[in-house]
């Protein structure tokens, strides 16, 4: 990174992050560790550490540092954990988790932001998280089961087919948004799995764009 753009991460971590109560170093040097700006275009990287969601391609977005900050914060991950991410979109978020865990599993329907992110992965020499193809609802149960799934979007509800993809005890962590209302509008969700048992709780409500590949029309009561 150049000395302003550094300046930028550090003023992110310090006006954006720290006061919505993120204080946990090893969440706190990730975000300071991971160049955000090689994660969109090169006429947005001045725009790369802005305060909100930066629009990537048609409707994927590139959520801000403080909203995929807030929504890690919901649960305590270790570092031998297995992560699923959904909808990897530029790998930003991906190249995030893998400070945190052992392993970060993306899926990224669209194939050219799933080139996109892994070429950008292997540029800052990530070497334990890995995008693949694949609809977004449908998760990688090649991989399964995950100790965290992570889905940076709100979504009408989530499928039983990722619930199934939970290890014992695992977490899945979204935003959930709200009925008849604005498809941004929702709640931070977090799912908890004891055995075959899922257990919910509301965190904070947030403005977040919908997460493609999740246009589910049944009602979903938690």
């Amino acid at each position: 990174m150049t000395v302003s753009l550094e300046i930028m991460n550090k003023n992110m971590i310090d006006g954006q992050l720290k006061p919505m109560g993120i204080n946990d170093p090893i969440i706190l040097e990730a975000f300071k560790n991971i160049p955000r700006e090689l994660f969109v275009d090169k006429d947005k990287s001045s725009f790369s550490y802005y305060e909100g969601n930066i629009l990537i391609k048609d409707n994927r977005w590139l959520l801000s540092s403080m909203l995929i900050a807030r929504l890690i914060n919901c649960v305590s991950i270790s570092n031998d954990d297995v992560i699923l991410e959904i909808g990897s979109c530029t790998g930003y978020t991906t190249a995030i988790l893998e400070k945190l865990c052992s392993l970060v599993v993306g899926v990224e329907e669209d194939p050219e932001l799933r080139v996109l992110a892994n070429k950008t992965l292997a540029k800052i020499e990530s070497n334990s998280s890995i995008i693949v193809g694949g609809q977004h609802i449908l998760g990688n149960i090649k991989s399964a089961p995950y100790d965290k799934i992570f889905i940076f979007g709100s979504v009408e509800k989530v499928p039983n087919s990722l619930f199934d993809q939970l290890s014992d005890n695992g977490s899945l962590i979204t935003v959930i948004k709200n009925k008849n209302n604005h498809k941004s509008c929702g709640n931070a969700v977090v799912f908890k799995k004891n055995k075959d048992i899922i257990s919910s709780s509301k965190v904070f409500d947030v403005e977040v764009p919908f997460m493609e590949g999740f246009n589910i029309k049944e009602d979903f009561n938690f």
